[in-house]
């Protein structure tokens, strides 16, 4: 196959596109925590997430 006038294996492209592929899910993940973190916890939120510290903490 040729592509701008070079001869590209199959290979590559899947290569290729499964870079890509890898870029932006990393990306957008990055982004996706970046947004959530912007927000603070909720008085609910902290109260669950300190029983279930305590919860972790008293089992052996």
């Amino acid at each position: 196959m040729r592509i701008f006038g070079k001869h590209v294996f199959p290979g590559q492209i899947i290569l290729f596109a499964s870079g890509v592929l890898f870029l932006a899910s990393t990306t957008y993940d990055v982004h996706r925590s970046i947004k959530n973190n912007q927000t603070p916890p909720t008085q609910d939120q902290l109260k669950a997430l300190e029983d279930y510290l305590k919860s972790v903490r008293r089992s052996p």
